[in-house]
């Protein structure tokens, strides 16, 4: 049983450095992962802010378009 014991733990001993790297380095992914997923969120709420922004400029260039070509047409004499 002593054996045994002893077995394990120098097994455990000699391949702790490896699950440490392993869980150190899934912590690491994760991390980045979470990173990458918020960058992920800002950078689509900000491609869909700038299209609002291009959509509101867009049909404030229409409206003026349209007052233009009104007062083109009835010129006030």
């Amino acid at each position: 049983m002593d054996f045994l014991l002893a077995f394990a733990l120098t097994g455990l001993v000699a391949c702790g450095g490896w699950i440490a790297w392993a869980v150190v380095r899934a912590w690491a992914r994760a991390r980045d992962r979470r990173h990458e997923l918020r960058l992920a969120r800002a950078r689509s709420a900000a491609e869909l802010r700038q299209a609002e922004l291009t959509a509101r400029i867009r049909e404030q260039e229409l409206a003026n378009e349209t007052y233009q070509d009104f007062v083109r047409r009835h010129p006030e004499s």
